[in-house]
């Protein structure tokens, strides 16, 4: 499965995944889908799975939050692709089955390698938000930014006029 475009959910969970392992702190589920860009609902779904899967442990509260449960480096991509084939049936392969065989096999090879990718590997390069810095934090220090840049156009213009 894991050759050929990641399922959605697949991407999401480790995209969620590369989030939690680049915050410092636990991280609420709305800060998260802000910062992985994904609907809070989803979100809300995938961190559920992701627990179920035992990735991740939360805790309610003001103060809670989602985080790791492992070190990031040792959750590896196909971890996540194995709790889904489990969790969703899989491929059941069947004995007289020639095309799932073959594509089993064909496959092999790409599981080996995303065996080799971990969680720290696709944090390094996620373009997930540090955790700090949330899309309302920017959005309200450009706004900020463009007040000051019109009261001081303003200033200009009655200071010279």
């Amino acid at each position: 499965m894991l050759c050929a475009d990641l399922p959605p959910r697949i991407y999401e969970s480790l995209k969620t995944l590369c989030c939690l392992a680049n915050a410092s702190e636990p991280l609420q589920a709305q800060k998260i889908a802000s910062a992985a860009g994904l609907p809070p609902a989803q979100t809300a779904k995938i961190l559920q799975l992701m627990t179920w899967a035992g990735f991740v442990e939360s805790r309610r509260g003001t103060k809670g939050g989602f985080w790791l449960i492992r070190p990031a480096n040792s959750i590896h991509v196909t971890d996540v692709d194995d709790f889904f084939a489990h969790h969703t049936g899989g491929h059941r392969l069947r004995k007289r089955d020639g095309l799932l065989k073959a594509l089993k096999q064909a496959m092999a090879r790409c599981h080996k390698e995303f065996a080799r990718i971990t969680v720290a590997d696709l944090a390094k390069v996620c373009e997930c938000e540090p955790a700090g810095v949330s899309r309302v934090t920017k959005v309200v220090a450009t706004q900020q930014h463009r007040k000051s840049k019109t009261h001081e156009r303003r200033s200009a213009i009655s200071e010279g006029g």
